[in-house]
């Protein structure tokens, strides 16, 4: 009797828990670009800009942004990211709801630029919002 019961607590408490329960795997988005710069100075403040969307009744996860940024910062919609230490944290993952959104290198001095190879990597996952 105290067997049935326990396995019964048991049941009872896994099916009161439940995570996630309104998202739903859709696929995996990666987004990426590399570009090799010849320009020593006075360069343009933003280079390989890429515009991306997350779909209505979608969020996107972002488990990663790789990158070689040379003299520039990575941006996401604003959001700096840095491989240095220049007080900048960047914490994993980064839930993005639906909208339209933005990753680009970008630097606040254009004198500051160099030449050099850019590259990012943006790993995420899609899932859809179920009711």
């Amino acid at each position: 009797m105290r067997k049935l019961v326990s396995i019964c607590l048991i049941l009872l408490c896994c099916n009161a828990v439940k995570a996630q329960n309104n998202l739903q795997f859709n696929r995996v988005v990666t987004i990426a670009a590399d570009s090799i710069s010849s320009c020593s100075s006075n360069c343009a403040d933003t280079i390989l800009y890429r515009q991306f969307n997350v779909p209505a009744n979608k969020v996107l996860k972002i488990e990663s942004i790789n990158f070689i940024a040379g003299n520039y910062l990575l941006f996401l919609d604003k959001t700096p990211f840095s491989k240095v230490s220049t007080g900048i944290i960047n914490t994993f993952p980064i839930w993005l709801p639906s909208g339209d959104y933005s990753i680009y290198f970008s630097t606040y001095i254009s004198t500051a630029s160099s030449t050099g190879n850019y590259a990012f990597l943006l790993s995420a996952l899609e899932f859809n919002i179920v009711q």
